[in-house]
């Protein structure tokens, strides 16, 4: 019976101890992704891209070169910004590519009208394009709905060391169920450290 009581009250000790104890725990911790991110879009002067498109049946190509900074931001030969961060790539209205990769979907407010819901749809994505063939692509999807019961869909492929291989969009129209391409954009060749591909 003294056996009982002492290993009750030792029972009680510790669980009033360990209740009682003022554990402080940490403040989440923002993961620092940037390095993640510039695997993923290269950005560095005189990195380049050449993308062969087709815009609703006209097709042509488009070079696409880092020219200049300003600040974090990286500007190319056509007016476009980018910069990496700890979160991830973004324009200058948008993160197109979060981290981690496998998150919740994210979403974009361009203006009063516009809102883009984004996510990560894969992450070990087999892409081919005339630059070549890659794996371990991640593809983000993009949904916009327009007005009128209908909605623009696009899929980015970033492929690490390289940057955007492949962007594809597609107009649903929701009241008849039809999914209709509407353009595509493929990488031809890439410059990446003046190294050519």
């Amino acid at each position: 019976m003294k056996k009982m009581m002492f290993l009750l009250m030792v029972l009680i000790t510790v669980l009033f101890v360990s209740c009682s104890t003022d554990k402080k725990e940490k403040p989440p911790h923002e993961s620092d992704y940037k390095t993640s991110a510039m695997k993923y879009m290269p950005l560095s002067i005189g990195n380049e891209w050449k993308y062969k498109v087709n815009y609703f049946g006209s097709s042509g190509e488009v070079d696409i070169k880092i020219t200049a900074t300003d600040g974090e931001w990286f500007l190319d030969n056509r007016g476009g910004k980018l910069k990496c961060d700890k979160r991830g790539v973004r324009d200058e209205n948008r993160y197109i590519l979060m981290f981690p990769l496998q998150r919740e979907p994210w979403v974009s407010i361009i203006d009063n009208k516009t809102r883009e819901l984004r996510t990560t749809v894969g992450v070990d994505e087999k892409v081919s394009v005339p630059a070549g063939s890659f794996e371990g692509a991640v593809k983000v999807h993009t949904l916009l709905e327009i007005p009128g019961g209908k909605a623009l869909h696009s899929y980015h492929y970033f492929v690490s060391g390289v940057g955007i291989v492949k962007i594809q969009t597609f107009l649903e129209d929701v009241k008849e169920g039809k999914m209709l391409s509407q353009t595509s954009t493929e990488l031809v060749e890439y410059t990446i450290n003046n190294g050519k591909n």
